[in-house]
């Protein structure tokens, strides 16, 4: 076993990177090249970063991507808290154990200048259950906190299971929103973006409708941000796994879903809708066609990813804890 150090990013194996990501317990969109290289490039240029390769056997087994924001003390993990709604360590499964003592007993310089922050960890991460005791057996400080909810839907064989498997509230409200929207506009039309000419076209609307959605997205969503979420969808495009879907009417576009399809799961990573359309829950229509959609392609779950807003219950959303692991030396 091995542990090494780099400063830049460009120094990583994207084979290896992508045969990790593949072999650990739960791949995630947001560990893969596709997400972490554009943001770095976006979010952390110039800033200092340190990445950890370990390998057993002479072969790859476990990375950790980090980087220190201006002014603040201490590593957090690539990826930041703004846009990345679940990070981690990349380990294969069944090492974990072994990488973070690795790493731990490797980071006596590192520590010494300011906290880990491990941000953005979710329920069922390994890290979670590890760090704790290797902290403890070193002499090392581990706080953990809860910092959020992501709730998430297992799908069912069929849409019609799916809706009566809601609460009765739910189900009702559903299916009146879902009958007043094709009587009130019969021309409403589902559509996902498949190709890179359509993203082209696609994408402003998808931006414009974020925009709109509420004041506070439409100062998220200035031209870095927009530049980000372009380079996402255009990598997550090329590899089939965007499913940037919209919800049309007579008068154009009123609800977009920025999703993407990952190892058996839809995430809704953003979305946004015309307030002009409210009155048609486009937002809603528009979510409850894709977890249609999911269940008709045979995916397993929904992800609504991090944040506790209504919506996500109404469609019959559960919780997953959202963790931030601090390790510091006492």
């Amino acid at each position: 076993m091995s542990l090494a150090w780099a400063e830049r990013i460009g120094e990583i194996s994207l084979e290896e990177w992508e045969g990790v990501l593949s072999r650990s317990l739960r791949p995630s969109p947001f560990l893969s090249p596709s997400f972490l290289l554009p943001w770095a490039e976006t979010f952390a240029a110039g800033l200092p970063q340190r990445f950890a390769r370990w390998e057993e056997g002479g072969k790859a087994e476990g990375f950790l991507f980090l980087f220190r924001r201006a002014g603040r003390e201490g590593w957090e993990l690539l990826g930041g808290e703004q846009v990345s709604d679940s990070l981690d360590a990349l380990v294969a499964a069944g090492s974990e154990g072994k990488f973070w003592a690795e790493v731990l007993r490797a980071s006596r310089e590192l520590l010494a200048e300011g906290p880990l922050r491990l941000q953005s960890l979710v329920e069922g991460s390994p890290s979670l259950s590890l760090l704790p005791g290797l902290c403890g057996e070193l002499g090392i400080v581990c706080r953990v906190e809860e910092v959020d909810r992501s709730p998430f839907l297992p799908l069912p064989a069929s849409f019609d299971r799916y809706i009566e498997q809601l609460g009765k509230k739910e189900r009702h409200e559903l299916r009146r929103k879902l009958r007043r929207a094709a009587t009130a506009s019969p021309g409403l039309s589902f559509r996902v973006t498949g190709s890179q000419e359509e993203l082209a076209r696609d994408f402003p609307s998808f931006v414009a409708l974020h925009r709109r959605s509420h004041p506070e997205k439409q100062e998220f969503m200035d031209d870095r941000m927009a530049g980000f979420f372009r380079k996402v969808a255009e990598r997550f495009l090329s590899s089939g796994q965007l499913r940037l879907a919209f919800l049309r009417g007579p008068g154009g576009d009123i609800a977009s879903a920025f999703q993407i399809e990952y190892n058996g799961t839809l995430l809704l990573y953003n979305s946004g809708f015309d307030p002009a359309g409210s009155g048609l829950s486009p937002g809603l229509v528009l979510l409850a066609r894709c977890v249609e959609e999911a269940i008709g392609r045979g995916l397993r779950e929904y992800d609504f990813l991090r944040g506790r807003e209504r919506y996500k219950y109404d469609l019959g959303g559960r919780d997953r804890i959202v963790y931030r692991a601090t390790i510091s030396f006492p």
